[in-house]
């Protein structure tokens, strides 16, 4: 099932991980944004028909290694101008979330995310989405 994202939606997603963030829930904040860009990444590689291998489903450290990828390559052939460091940027902080959330779904009780953990997410979701929706949405 594709979910179709506007500003809107990416609106609710970061209300609810603000909400978490207020109450003092950071692993919750940590899931909620990592649950967004699992359904982000999977509406986009869906809608721009990106050829995936094998992939787990919710595994956004590859899924936005397949976005950068196709990204490079529609700049590479339209001779668009762009900064690898932003591209990077994308892997980097789903690698980060991703991470940290199966830290938190271990069994060992020996991770907590804090109030840092849990804005950097939400900042980073933020301006993943927004400029993924904003030139290629």
């Amino acid at each position: 099932m594709i979910i179709h994202w506007n500003s809107e939606k990416l609106n609710k997603a970061l209300v609810r991980i603000d909400g978490a963030i207020v109450a003092g829930r950071y692993n919750l904040a940590l899931k909620l944004a990592h649950r967004s860009l699992k359904q982000y990444y999977s509406s986009y590689i869906s809608s721009n028909n990106i050829p995936t291998e094998q992939m787990q489903a919710d595994n956004i450290r590859a899924m936005s290694i397949y976005i950068c990828r196709h990204l490079m390559a529609h700049f590479r052939k339209y001779e668009i101008p762009y900064s690898e460091r932003r591209l990077m940027f994308i892997t980097l902080v789903s690698n980060v979330i991703f991470l940290s959330t199966m830290s938190l779904s271990s069994d060992s009780d020996d991770y907590f995310a804090d109030k840092v953990m849990a804005t950097y997410a939400r900042e980073n979701v933020n301006s993943i989405i927004s400029y993924l929706m904003r030139y290629f949405g």
